[in-house]
């Protein structure tokens, strides 16, 4: 020990008191023993790292005792004691804590131990900002390897965006169906992706015709026929000239018909009669045209209710529905909201060339949201985020406050011993149901078998199962 001309006299009991300040007011555990282990002195720290008492630390003896009966997990005192050297170890005590034990022994002029004083310094919070680091860092791993993908995906041809398994397994199916030229009915909610999908089919298909988009409830009833089918000259006031209709602009390629369930009773007739034979003739026309078209339609409504409420024609619908698949939400992939939100940042920093620079709890909350609007929400709260970020800097500042506080609803997590329900019945119902259908599934060999013991009829099962969105 060094001192300066400023300390205190050896003699005085001002050095005793400083020392006993120190011994006290040190952050870590300090524990002073003799030669036999018997405890003579120690600080407060050292009881609250090790959950014992004063009178538990008065009466329990010595070291090697306590070690021996269980009341420590670990002892760098003793094994000092016995080598005559410095000793460390990592220790575990029983009230939860960690800690790093450095024991040194004090020996006199024979070279034996007169006493042991142990320095116990508590790393329990040490651990946890290793562990949250931890964390960080492997969400930082996974925003690189989603930045990759992204940018990979975002020079491609397709712009499909995802990484989740069960979008692989869509696209695989998708590009499959782009072999052939049967019809194709998308299914899934608003804002999953259907026209982006139906690209996709189409650009992976031999057409070198092509895509055209129609959304079959945005334009009103009395003009969507002429959009599609075309008009003569003279047919109805105002057609000063023929026009081409989609169906016939989409020849050699495909037509997509967007929000299928919208369309108009009468017209389904129209178009199921082109599917038969693909002819058209145009409003006010005489000559029928063949027409080489893909025809995919999609929908976010259960066609089968609407068929049940004489809304949607029957015939029709096992016409689209030669081949078909269902996009999930995205709150049931969200391995894709990462790379999603990559992509659309990469698209505003090559529009407007300020980077975007994302916080770890942006994504974490992000991950938490349940998108009801799906991708189409998530591409304009990026978006927002971005416009409201000061040099593109994104923080949890930027979030809405809807999507700040959204809980994270879990029906397993739900405690049904406590009468404090914090979940909604109808997200806690949807839940439980679409996990017992899930599960009674996995233990039938056929829908039907699935249907009975359910006790429903086959056509509710699969309508569930459409809702619901089980694959």
């Amino acid at each position: 020990m060094y001192t300066t001309p400023h300390f205190p006299d050896k003699e005085s009991n001002q050095l005793i008191s400083l020392f006993t300040s120190i011994f006290s007011t040190s952050y870590d555990g300090l524990f002073v023993c003799d030669q036999n282990g018997y405890p003579l002195l120690y600080n407060q720290a050292l009881l609250e790292i090790c959950g014992m008492s004063v009178d538990y630390m008065n009466n329990f003896g010595n070291v090697f005792n306590l070690l021996k009966q269980g009341g420590l997990p670990n002892s760098a005192s003793t094994v000092a004691i016995e080598t005559k050297s410095i000793y460390s170890a990592m220790v575990h005590y029983y009230n939860g804590k960690k800690a790093i034990l450095s024991a040194t022994p004090i020996l006199d002029d024979n070279q034996e131990v007169q006493f042991v004083v142990t320095n116990v310094r508590d790393v329990t919070e040490i651990n946890r900002l290793q562990e949250e680091l931890g964390e960080t860092q492997q969400i930082n791993t996974s925003y690189q390897i989603a930045l990759k993908q992204a940018q990979e995906q975002l020079e491609s041809q397709n712009q499909l965006i995802y990484k989740s398994k069960v979008m692989h397994q869509l696209v695989f199916l998708a590009s499959r169906f782009a072999k052939n030229d049967s019809p194709i009915l998308i299914l899934g909610e608003s804002g999953v992706g259907k026209d982006v999908m139906a690209q996709y089919i189409h650009k992976q298909s031999q057409r070198k015709g092509e895509f055209i988009k129609i959304n079959c409830g945005a334009i009103p009833e009395n003009l969507l026929e002429s959009e599609l089918f075309g008009y003569e000259k003279g047919s109805f006031t105002g057609a000063n000239q023929s026009k081409v209709g989609l169906f016939e602009m989409a020849h050699k390629g495909t037509i997509f018909l967007d929000e299928i369930g919208d369309l108009p009773y009468p017209l389904q007739v129209k178009l199921l009669n082109v599917l038969q034979d693909f002819k058209i003739r145009k409003v006010g026309g005489t000559k029928y045209r063949e027409v080489d078209m893909r025809v995919i339609a999609a929908t976010n409504c259960n066609l089968e209710s609407l068929i049940e409420q004489k809304k949607f024609r029957q015939d029709l619908y096992y016409r689209l529905n030669v081949l078909n698949f269902t996009i999930p939400p995205l709150r049931e992939r969200q391995e894709d909201i990462s790379t999603l939100l990559f992509y659309f940042s990469k698209k505003l920093e090559k529009k407007y060339g300020i980077e975007m620079h994302m916080d770890a709890p942006v994504l974490e909350k992000c991950l938490e949201y349940d998108w009801p609007g799906n991708i189409r929400e998530l591409s304009n709260i990026v978006e927002r985020m971005y416009h409201m970020s000061e040099d593109g800097k994104i923080t949890l500042n930027q979030l809405p406050t809807y999507i700040l506080n959204f809980p994270k609803i879990a029906i397993q997590n739900i405690d049904y011993n406590t009468s404090d329900i914090t979940v909604p019945l109808k997200d806690a119902v949807k839940t439980f149901e679409k996990w017992y259908i899930t599960q009674m599934l996995s233990q039938t060999s056929t829908m039907q078998e699935c249907a009975d013991k359910l006790g429903v009829n086959i056509s509710t099962l699969v309508r569930k199962k459409r809702n619901l969105s089980i694959m």
